[in-house]
């Protein structure tokens, strides 16, 4: 567990049951507090706009809509993301196209590396 995911508060957007629960257990080991996860849109826009989060991942396609609604209020409100994203590189929009993403499947440590590198990132600009 590293220092800086110690209370972090992570919004955690994921409509797939079991990669929900693995990624929660996962950032919960990992020291994040983790907020979700939510597998719908309608939610997930909600909580982007009410949670108090530190940071996000967000499954691109929930049940077939595009998580990008929610994505641009947390941008909005500062708060930094991860896309997760079974489509591949370049397959974000435009809008998007210089934002973190993982592509799925990915491994444990390489979602854990991104979010690291997000982090050290945010404390850099901070």
């Amino acid at each position: 567990m590293t220092s800086q995911s110690q209370s972090r508060r992570l919004l955690l957007v994921e409509d797939e049951p079991l990669v929900a629960m693995m990624l929660e257990d996962v950032l919960g080991e990992a020291g994040y507090a983790v907020v979700g996860p939510i597998a719908e849109l309608d939610a997930a826009l909600a909580a982007a706009q009410a949670e108090a989060v530190d940071l996000a991942l967000l499954d691109v396609n929930l049940m077939g809509k595009h998580v990008y609604p929610a994505a641009a209020v947390l941008a909005a409100r500062g708060i930094p993301f991860i896309f997760m994203t079974g489509y591949g590189d370049g397959s974000l929009p435009a809008d998007y196209a210089d934002r973190p993403s993982v592509s799925k499947p990915y491994k444990v440590k390489t979602l854990l590396d991104a979010l690291a590198a997000l982090q050290a990132k945010q404390h850099d600009a901070g």
